[in-house]
């Protein structure tokens, strides 16, 4: 079986692998390439569909399990990128161990499904919130592209603390707004003049 990198991601992946010095990814690089020895961010084919079968699915969303999907050292940077966002209000920390790769459909562009990371504090978290729609702790993460460049949107929610946050963050994990990051996008897209 033939392990793809996500075709769009390609660039960001090479991006987000390269050194925190600053230094950029060759300019002859495709757009299909990724530095030799780095793990991808997901094991997904050209459609964006994984190698495996989901393990829930409704009309609009199908959930597969972590592994096999999602790299490994880019589950472990998504789940520091949580435990510190969600430490900002004292909410429980994710292991990373209890997650799952979620495809949204999309009615927009070329109709590729959105990629989504959802970590749970628990097993038990993670039943609820994917077979009842109950999420009262919800993590989430939502990839987002813009000029080739990939950037996450945070969503992280309390019910009971009564805290629901949003985050965008940069492909160096640097917190660039408190909101969506298309949200972000497109507001500052309109106060720029043309």
């Amino acid at each position: 079986m033939l392990v793809l990198v996500l075709s769009t991601l390609a660039p960001a992946a090479a991006l987000a692998a390269s050194d925190a010095g600053g230094s950029s990814p060759s300019s002859g690089a495709s757009s299909g390439r990724t530095f030799e020895g780095i793990e991808p961010l997901f094991y997904l084919d050209s459609k964006r569909r994984p190698y495996i079968e989901p393990f829930h699915k409704t009309d609009s969303e199908e959930f597969f399990i972590c592994r096999g999907t999602i790299g490994e050292w880019y589950r472990r940077l998504n789940t520091q990128d949580f435990n510190k966002l969600a430490a900002r209000d004292g909410l429980p920390e994710v292991s990373g161990s209890t997650c799952t790769l979620q495809l949204i459909s999309s009615q927009t562009g070329k109709k590729l499904p959105i990629i989504a990371i959802q970590m749970f504090p628990s097993s038990s978290a993670m039943r609820n919130c994917v077979l009842s729609n109950n999420c009262p702790e919800a993590r989430q993460i939502i990839v987002y592209l813009r000029k080739r460049t990939m950037y996450r949107s945070f969503i992280i929610s309390d019910a009971k603390k009564r805290v629901h946050r949003q985050y965008c963050l940069d492909n160096q994990s640097e917190v660039i707004a408190e909101t969506s990051c298309w949200k972000h996008f497109e507001e500052n897209a309109e106060e720029k003049p043309h």
